[in-house]
């Protein structure tokens, strides 16, 4: 979906940006190949192909956090199509204090198929957290922007987070798609196992100190529901992007030639 972006560029809104797949400009490579386009000047067509040389080159390179600046958080959703298979999905858990003051109790890390629990006084280490995320091409959360990266900076100030990001949260409402994750699930048809239906973060909290207190079998059903937290994340954004890119306008069959960047462009 990012190579039939044209929204990013100077003095094209989503609009123009129908107007042109509409008259068959589908992706940046169309643009290039065209040598007028009505109702853009010689001089505008100019400058707005040295722009579309410059995301292609951004593309090839990947630089992401390129189209992450330019798409903003709603419209970050673009750019899954691109990073699905290196996506890093995120969600945490706390003892319920506010940052700076609590603790992280458990990280949950979802890729490939794989779900990944990090549980404070076991095996929870900055080092640990790190090591995920340098493996990672897009981190996925779900108001991670609001709560869990502040969280985790806080609790792990060495811990480099530069990473581009979706946030379903952003992603989620441009879909129209409202309230918190577990309503969101329930709109989309996604379950989860019976032993954490109906489970919130406060509860979540309260198992925490239950195991604190040496209660073993809460902190199973603990990681239990940050497991579905997390890996329920990736099959979420797939829905997203598929609803919003149907949304868009664009020809299904037409998006996304993925051709442009495998050339050097003259």
């Amino acid at each position: 979906m990012i190579e039939n972006t044209f929204h990013i560029f100077p003095g094209i809104g989503p609009r123009i940006e129908s107007y042109l797949w509409r008259i068959g400009v589908l992706t940046w490579r169309d643009f290039l190949e065209r040598e007028r386009i009505p109702g853009f000047s010689p001089a505008r067509k100019a400058a707005l192909d040295l722009e579309v040389r410059h995301a292609a080159c951004a593309l090839r390179n990947g630089n992401f956090f390129h189209f992450i600046r330019l798409l903003g958080p709603g419209g970050c959703w673009r750019i899954w199509g691109r990073l699905s298979d290196s996506a890093l999905c995120l969600d945490i858990e706390t003892d319920g204090r506010r940052a700076g003051e609590g603790i992280v109790t458990v990280v949950g890390f979802y890729s490939h198929g794989e779900y990944r629990p990090y549980i404070a006084g076991k095996n929870l280490t900055e080092d640990a957290i790190q090591e995920e995320l340098d493996q990672a091409g897009l981190l996925v959360t779900y108001f991670g922007a609001g709560f869990d990266i502040p969280y985790l900076r806080q609790s792990f100030p060495r811990l480099n987070l530069d990473i581009p990001h979706l946030d379903l949260c952003p992603a989620g409402h441009k879909a129209g798609l409202k309230g918190g994750l577990k309503s969101i699930e329930k709109e989309l048809g996604i379950s989860r196992v019976e032993e954490v239906v109906g489970l919130s973060g406060y509860e979540a909290v309260l198992l925490w100190q239950s195991y604190l207190k040496g209660a073993d079998d809460a902190l199973d059903t603990l990681v239990s529901y940050n497991r579905e937290d997390t890996a329920n994340l990736y099959a979420i954004a797939g829905m997203i992007y598929e609803r919003l890119k149907n949304e868009s306008g664009l020809p299904g069959h037409l998006a996304q030639s993925g051709l442009l960047v495998k050339e050097t462009l003259g």
